[in-house]
């Protein structure tokens, strides 16, 4: 009994002080240790006109007794239809719907998230304020403001707000917003707006501004433009952008240039229906600033048009127009932007109507004209221009005869020089045989008969006004109804002979395949009243390609007797890639090249026509080489020649090649390249070498750099004995482009 008693009070202290160690550290896991969480209260649910709304927290309670005022609490979420508020804290007035959130906003509008430091939603009404809010709008429109007004479904009015494409609180670019109108669904227009880079105002007043959302299409004006060129001054551009409808839109703009005028420019493009649609670009300028204008002979007011249009009435049947022009020859050379344009020899329009049968079609054609190298009315306008065309195809009955033909109509007109009518027929039957299986010859005969109503009398000179200065020689004619007639045949012969080369371990090529295709085009031609025709179209001689024969290189007015070969040969080498396992090989021409030359039986000085060749090599997707030439061999050697030579890579890119043409007095060299510098920067240059004068005719060089959300395109270009031009554009992403244009804006 002592025993146990001693024993027991031994331990007393060990013991107390232990327990009371083990219940401070059983405290402090009760205290560190997360509680579970409280279940949330039943839903709250508030009627009005636009249908019900649930409110669900962690804490509901009601603020004064029996009053309709509610405060909610902890993972609030308001649901009313399509829209949705979460907040950490919401006071609800049940009797008039109003709620008022705040910590960590948010409101879904639909597909629409918006986040504020406070917002009000009445749950009756769907409207609502958004204080200091924010919102993304894909793909990448972002828009904040001091206060968004919801006014309807994804509609709101803004005031004091931001608007950019970029990421980041200080973003690259951003327009500063007086006050705007937005729909989340379509577009963003408002007004008195600044630009700022970096947060920094850099126009300090743009009076509107709209964008599109979610939509490529917007109304609103567009950046002014402005630029400086050494022939037009100081240059200004204020374009307006309307977009009609989902079919059609307009740009228009205002031009100043400060040495000639002002001008404007237009661009309406429409699209009807899937087989209709068209384009109208217009330029025009008032130059009452220029003071040389009456040494030049100009007019004042001068412009371009350019009208397409494209209906296909039927899958047979379709309309096409193309229609270019100008108030004066010179206006290209003054206002063009591209070298092409500017040395354009004419204005064209041409209206097609075109129906199409199995074997038959017919063409029916205006042709009408402006000749910019040429001062005098000396154009050849064609109204109409009638062709009925039958492809070959066999005869009825199994005679072997295949029939083809050509019928045409044309009434020329002209002011200087002779005009009138050609009616013109001309079948023709072939008959292929096989020979032994290695080539077909076909024999084949045919008439032709030419209506005319003038007959060729000989050559004048028309002076014209002798003001004008510029006399041009004409053909003589005189009414009367004159018919060529003509009989012709020929044998046409060809064959096609290939092999295949495997190359298996060769490398990346498996296969090549070469092609050899000779053909031979013997014709005899023998009629009457073959002289004294007017020569409406006499042809011409083919640069490139291979050489058409005699009638086409003679045209149809021109066809006389003849006894001719046209022979050719063609080579192609075809290629095959190894493939891989569930792949399929590649397959291009690798290289082929094409010989072609016209020798004529008829006793003349020199029979022989140019040779003609034409070479193309790809050996593979990086590299490519083509070229065509034309060689006289009676002593005159090149005649011309046209060659480029290209190289793509992932990075940057080449291509030089000659252009050059004796009888036009041309030899040029021209070259350009592209290169990426680095991830942002990409670069470009072009120049065209004039090789007979040692200078350089037109030189480019341009630098793209480009960002994310924003890219700076800048382009310099000199042109000699013209002008120096500097062009410098701004694009922003999802909103347009800012550009400095020193050029014909018009076109």
């Amino acid at each position: 009994m002592f025993s146990n008693t001693a024993l027991a009070l031994c331990l007393r202290g060990p013991l107390l002080r232990w327990s009371a160690a083990a219940l401070l550290v059983a405290g402090a896991y009760a205290l560190a240790w997360p509680a579970p969480a409280a279940a949330q209260q039943s839903p709250l649910t508030v009627s009005g006109p636009g249908g019900e709304t649930n409110v669900v927290a962690d804490r509901i309670q009601q603020v004064g007794g029996d009053s309709d005022l509610f405060l909610a609490t902890g993972n609030v979420e308001i649901t009313r239809g399509n829209n949705r508020l979460v907040a950490d804290r919401v006071e609800l007035n049940r009797a008039t719907g109003e709620a008022i959130a705040q910590g960590r906003a948010v409101f879904f509008d639909g597909q629409d998230r918006l986040v504020g430091e406070r917002i009000d939603f009445n749950l009756r009404t769907g409207t609502g304020i958004v204080y200091k809010g924010s919102t993304f709008v894909p793909p990448y429109y972002r828009l904040s403001a001091d206060r968004m007004d919801k006014l309807g479904e994804s509609v709101y009015s803004i005031r004091q707000g931001t608007f950019t494409t970029c990421e980041g609180d200080n973003p690259p670019w951003s327009f500063k917003m007086g006050s705007a109108e937005v729909d989340l669904e379509s577009s963003i227009q408002a007004s008195d707006t600044s630009f700022l880079v970096k947060g920094f105002t850099v126009i300090p007043y743009v009076p509107f501004f709209a964008a599109a959302l979610r939509r490529e299409r917007q109304s609103g004006f567009l950046f002014a433009e402005f630029g400086t060129n050494s022939r037009y001054g100081f240059l200004t551009r204020i374009p307006y952008y309307w977009a009609i409808n989902d079919s059609q839109d307009l740009t228009v703009a205002m031009d100043a240039y400060s040495h000639r005028g002002i001008g404007a420019d237009i661009d309406y493009r429409y699209m009807l229906s899937r087989d209709t649609q068209g384009r109208l670009t217009a330029f025009g300028v008032n130059e009452s600033f220029l003071t040389t204008r009456q040494s030049q002979g100009l007019p004042e007011n001068r412009g371009y048009v350019k009208y397409v249009h494209s209906w296909q009435v039927t899958p047979s049947f379709s309309v096409k127009l193309d229609s270019n022009v100008t108030s004066d020859d010179n206006v290209f050379k003054t206002y063009a932007y591209t070298t092409a344009d500017r040395v354009r020899q004419r204005a064209e329009t041409n209206l097609y109507v075109t129906q199409r049968w199995e074997t038959v079609n017919l063409l029916g054609r205006i042709y009408w004209y402006q000749d910019l190298t040429q001062a005098r009315a000396v154009e050849l306008q064609r109204v109409p221009d009638l062709r009925l065309t039958a492809v070959r195809q066999p005869l009825p009955g199994n005679t072997g005869l295949l029939l083809e033909g050509q019928a045409s109509f044309t009434n020329f007109i002209r002011q200087v020089g002779t005009a009138g009518i050609r009616g013109d027929l001309h079948p023709r039957l072939y008959l292929p045989i096989p020979v032994l299986g290695l080539f077909t010859m076909t024999p084949y005969a045919g008439g032709r008969l030419t209506l005319y109503n003038q007959e060729a009398i000989g050559q004048s000179t028309s002076l014209g006004p002798a003001i004008a200065n510029d006399p041009v020689s004409i053909e003589d004619t005189r009414e009367t109804l004159r018919l060529r007639q003509q009989m012709e045949g020929g044998v046409l012969v060809e064959t096609r002979a290939s092999k295949v080369y495997n190359l298996s371990g060769a490398g990346s090529i498996a296969a090549l395949q070469h092609v050899i295709e000779p053909k031979a085009n013997f014709i005899e031609i023998r009629g009457i009243n073959q002289k004294a025709n007017p020569q409406y179209e006499p042809g011409g001689g083919p640069t490139t390609g291979l050489d058409p024969g005699y009638e086409a290189r003679t045209g149809i007015d021109a066809i006389n007797k003849a006894n001719e070969v046209t022979y050719s040969i063609a080579n192609h080498l075809n290629a095959r890639t190894t493939a891989g396992v569930n792949e399929e090989p590649v397959r291009w021409e690798l290289a082929r090249m094409t010989l072609s030359q016209t020798f004529n039986f008829l006793p003349v000085s020199q029979p022989f026509k140019d040779l003609i060749g034409e070479v193309m090599v790809q050996p593979n997707e990086h590299f490519r080489i083509g070229a065509n030439a034309r060689y006289n061999v009676y002593n005159l050697g090149l005649r011309d020649a046209n060659g480029v030579f290209t190289a793509i890579f992932n990075d940057y890119s080449a291509n030089v090649g000659p252009r050059f043409n004796e009888q036009q007095g041309f030899r040029f060299l021209e070259a350009g390249a592209t290169a990426r510098l680095s991830r942002f920067a990409d670069a470009k240059t072009y120049s065209a070498w004039d090789v007979t004068a040692g200078r350089a005719t037109e030189v480019r060089g341009g630098l793209d750099i480009h960002f994310d959300c924003w890219a700076i395109l800048t382009e310099y270009i000199y042109r000699f004995g013209q002008d120096n031009e500097l062009r410098f554009s701004i694009n922003l992403l999802g909103v347009g482009q800012v550009a400095t244009q020193a050029r014909g804006l018009g076109f």
